[in-house]
């Protein structure tokens, strides 16, 4: 209850800078690092600083693509450690001036930052540190709030991404089989239409005959229920053929669903609506819920199947049922 309590007391900001010490941090815990901090509020810049010539540095690809972080390359000219931190506490004053950010979360163990978060808090700004166990006792009693990342699993909060692969795969699989059905149902609507075409001919040529035969007349009662039933099953195909559309159109939005929710879990299986909906208007500048069939992000997100939405201490969140994870 204590720990709830103290959850539900955490400042909320609307913009957070993060900036993280690429060579004084453990990059299989940055997931979760981000994860947590995302509960203090949003994340809007996200920058990971250090020599990426290097080999170690090259390990940290796959985790810079996965949390969509901005590299920050300064090569190293001594033998000296600093010339990272120098980047980054000018990063910090350049972006400090800027008045954009409420808040700003240094991702280091080293206790030289020290200054910088005495110099950021006279700002009037929010500091929030995330070190080791180890971190200078002097850097954590200046942060406003520290986060130990020896307490984050480097897994607990880390999307599944291979689960989310497999999903896409079967998910591609599908709308292959939707797709080529859909061309076999367009084949069968454009036969449709030419033998539409041909008993239009046959009617036209069917009225000529009335005029110089009695039994005319039956002829063309006949050809007329052949061109209503033909009208009728035209019809069913083109539904089935907008339907197929729509498939489509629903894949395309559960695929930048899945792109954006990548780093931004809060919790076991859970996405802030909210956080969720503003990286895909950023990655996707023209992207309208009504466009869908849709008119909020919400109703749109609960349409795709086994998602469910809650709300949790005033937000919005959703989640992927275990079925549909699977």
């Amino acid at each position: 209850m204590a720990k709830a309590q103290q959850r539900s007391q955490l400042p909320k900001f609307t913009s957070m800078a993060v900036l993280i010490d690429g060579e004084n941090v453990d990059r299989q815990k940055i997931e979760s690092i981000l994860a947590r901090i995302s509960q203090f509020g949003t994340i809007t810049t996200k920058r990971v600083y250090g020599d990426w010539s290097q080999e170690k540095m090259k390990l940290w690809n796959d985790t810079v693509s996965v949390c969509a972080l901005r590299t920050m390359h300064h090569y190293v000219h001594s033998t000296q450690k600093n010339t990272t931190d120098i980047a980054m506490v000018i990063d910090a004053m350049d972006l400090l001036h800027t008045g954009l950010y409420d808040a700003f979360v240094i991702v280091s163990s080293d206790g030289d930052f020290s200054n910088l978060a005495v110099r950021i808090r006279n700002e009037g700004k929010y500091v929030i540190g995330v070190g080791q166990r180890k971190t200078n006792h002097n850097f954590i009693s200046i942060c406003d709030a520290f986060v130990n990342q020896d307490r984050l699993a480097s897994s607990d909060c880390c999307i599944d991404t291979e689960k989310l692969k497999n999903m896409v795969n079967v998910l591609n699989s599908k709308i292959a089989e939707k797709n080529t059905a859909l061309q076999e149902q367009r084949k069968k609507v454009t036969e449709k239409n030419k033998n539409l075409a041909d008993l239009r001919k046959e009617l036209s040529e069917t009225k000529k005959s009335l005029r110089t035969s009695a039994g005319g007349v039956k002829k063309l009662e006949s050809q007329m229920a052949k061109l209503q039933k033909s009208n009728e099953l035209l019809k069913k195909k083109v539904e089935v053929s907008k339907a197929r559309l729509r498939d489509k159109t629903a894949k395309k939005f559960i695929d930048l669903l899945l792109n954006a929710i990548s780093g931004e879990e809060i919790g076991e299986n859970k996405y802030p609506l909210d956080i969720i909906g503003k990286k895909i208007r950023i990655e996707n500048p023209g992207f309208r819920p009504s466009d869908y069939g849709f008119p909020t992000l919400s109703k749109l997100i609960c349409s795709v199947p086994g998602v469910e939405m809650q709300t949790e201490q005033n937000r919005l969140v959703f989640s992927f049922s275990k079925e549909s994870s699977n």
